[in-house]
């Protein structure tokens, strides 16, 4: 019994290595998620050889072991790759708040709750995604965001919005992919004497075929177009983790905060995976990023963030 045990666990074990090992070889679609979740499955693999460990000791056991904590290290290693959070040298530098939220295109119930909610954040910037519960309180909001992209201006939709209390230059709005139209907008805001690119991006789920790497490329195509600083927020539907996250941060020069906050599913709580994110460029830096308290009926948590301008535009 305790050697059909092993067995089956070392069998489920090494599959689900392979299948992550596939990233460092040739990364496929079809396992995108399971890239966006190495942490998570290379350390339930730990655990799970810890438990064939003490039902029975073998050579290939302790290798399975050491493979398991070797993709849970790296994981760690990569989270923190594109790091680079402000620093205490930062601290005199003039900061403005962002509010990172996708509500749910359904959640018509919590649309006034959601709504107080951007109201009292006290965020300079905003970006909602799946926006159209909000499409009635436009005028209600617009007493603090006098400026916004998307439920009607602009574009006709409301599903991407952006909201401002700066005034909003040249918006651009771009379709990414055929799966979904203009998700992902692109503007200049001025804040402190600084002007910086604002855009809010909602990619599609990266299961969907090839249609995730192929937004994230033509998004990236976008931003490098601009030069200066950047603040790009959104709900990627993956982790920076992802190979092609990994790129599309590479390419662009964004960096994350000292800590990403697990966004989704809402009932993981801290053990969900950071989905939803805020990426800075030079001279933006993310002091802090912290997660609303309430979904308030969404699948996503929101997302408040903390932007240090910390040196001139590049």
């Amino acid at each position: 019994m305790r050697q059909t045990l092993s067995v089956a666990i070392c069998v489920i074990v090494s599959l689900v290595l392979l299948a992550i090992g596939t990233r460092y070889i040739h990364p496929h679609w079809i396992l995108a998620t399971l890239y966006s979740l190495q942490l998570h499955a290379a350390a339930a693999c730990v655990v799970a050889m810890i438990v064939a460990l003490v039902v029975k000791r073998h050579f290939v056991t302790w290798l399975l072991f050491a493979a398991a904590l070797l993709f849970t290290c790296h994981a760690v290693l990569m989270s923190r790759e594109f790091a680079e959070p402000a620093t205490a040298g930062d601290a005199g530098a003039p900061t403005f708040r962002l509010l990172s939220f996708n509500i749910l295109n359904s959640n018509y119930a919590n649309a006034e709750d959601i709504t107080r909610t951007i109201l009292s954040s006290g965020a300079d910037l905003v970006n909602i995604m799946e926006a159209a519960p909000l499409r009635v309180h436009m005028e209600e909001l617009a007493e603090i965001y006098p400026y916004r992209v998307g439920c009607g201006v602009v574009v006709r939709d409301c599903d991407q919005l952006m909201l401002s209390r700066v005034p909003i230059d040249a918006p651009t709005v771009r379709t990414l992919s055929d799966i979904f139209p203009d998700r992902f907008i692109l503007a200049r805001v001025a804040i402190a004497g600084t002007v910086i690119n604002f855009a809010g991006i909602h990619t599609t789920k990266p299961y969907f075929d090839n249609f995730h790497s192929l937004e994230l490329n033509r998004a990236a195509l976008a931003i490098t177009e601009t030069t200066g600083p950047l603040l790009l927020s959104g709900d990627f539907n993956a982790s920076s983790l992802a190979p092609n996250m990994r790129r599309f941060l590479r390419v662009t020069q964004l960096r994350t905060g000292a800590w990403e906050p697990a966004t989704w599913p809402i009932r993981a709580g801290a053990f969900g995976v950071p989905i939803d994110h805020v990426y800075a460029r030079a001279p933006l830096k993310i002091k802090s990023v912290t997660r609303l308290a309430d979904a308030q009926g969404s699948n996503h948590y929101g997302l408040i963030a903390e932007i240090a301008i910390a040196g001139p535009a590049q």
